[in-house]
């Protein structure tokens, strides 16, 4: 790295410590409005207190929220620097998984392998996920793809040589709660309508989440870097009211960057160290047009 670039990658370094390493009560908050959310709306949908349309768009909404404290458990960012809390930390991205369906146990082993690999078409296990932009097909299929990656991904050499009996217990009852209150909902409510709500509403999340939070960050899946395997995704003037839905992901390059920023941080530390992010080359494009932007 010349050494212009290396004094700018420190002041970065220093710009996202100092966001970093807190509780993150935000994320908590979070993982509060997702399940208790999530409950009422199944709630409220067995007892005919809510429309089948309605059922549906609100579970994909909470499946969709419901990863980014998955994504933050699986890298410590709940309990930060408190390390007698990582427990609950961990509690957070199992409290949260069941409606992802992605076992914190597993998913943690992936996303680690993802970032330790990014855009290796060989060793990253989210590469498959450029095949979205092969045709309707091919992007169809991504989300389920990612899906049997994700809860297969600890019996590939983890299983056998690392893995605790308690971590396989609590592995498989996880994958035990996932589909358990999804039967259970099923038993409450009639069939097809409850079908609709627990696969509609799980797919609407899903889509949303593959596509905003693994295929267009890292689209065209060309380069590799700390700054330059994922883009920044800049929303419009006009569209900055909405801009919280992405919970801070359309700057997922702040993430692979300084993986231990809590999500909600992300802005911030981009304000302050966009200059170094273009120096080093990463992509700014639109959010909604991948049109590359002026560097």
């Amino acid at each position: 790295m010349e050494p212009g670039l290396e004094q700018l990658n420190r002041q970065a370094l220093i710009a996202a410590q100092r966001q970093t390493g807190a509780f993150a009560w935000t994320t908590v908050l979070l993982v509060a409005v997702v399940v208790s959310g999530a409950i009422a709306t199944l709630v409220a949908f067995a007892h005919g207190m809510l429309p089948l349309w309605a059922a549906i768009l609100l579970m994909g909404a909470f499946t969709y929220a419901s990863y980014t404290p998955v994504h933050e458990a699986a890298h410590g960012n709940i309990h930060g620097r408190n390390s007698h809390l990582a427990w609950f930390g961990d509690l957070c991205g199992h409290l949260c998984a069941p409606l992802i369906f992605l076992p914190h146990t597993t998913h943690r082993i992936e996303h680690i392998d993802h970032h330790r690999y990014t855009n290796d078409a060989q060793r990253d296990p989210d590469y498959h996920i450029r095949a979205m932009a092969e045709g309707l097909l091919p992007a169809l299929l991504a989300p389920w793809r990612l899906l049997g990656i994700h809860i297969s991904y600890i019996f590939r050499r983890h299983w056998h040589t690392q893995a605790s009996r308690r971590e396989k217990l609590t592995y498989f009852g996880e994958v035990g709660l996932a589909l358990g209150w999804r039967a259970l909902f099923l038993t409450q409510v009639p069939l097809l309508p409850g079908l609709a709500v627990v696969l509609g509403g799980y797919a609407l999340g899903a889509y949303f989440t593959v596509y905003w939070f693994a295929y267009r960050p890292h689209y065209p899946y060309d380069r590799k870097g700390r700054y330059v395997d994922t883009c920044s995704m800049i929303v419009p003037f006009w569209a900055k009211p909405f801009e919280w839905i992405w919970l801070g992901q359309n700057l997922h390059s702040i993430h692979h960057a300084f993986p231990r920023v809590p999500f909600y941080r992300y802005h911030r530390v981009y304000r302050e160290i966009e200059p170094v992010l273009r120096a080093h080359g990463n992509r700014r494009v639109d959010v909604f047009t991948h049109r590359l932007l002026s560097t």
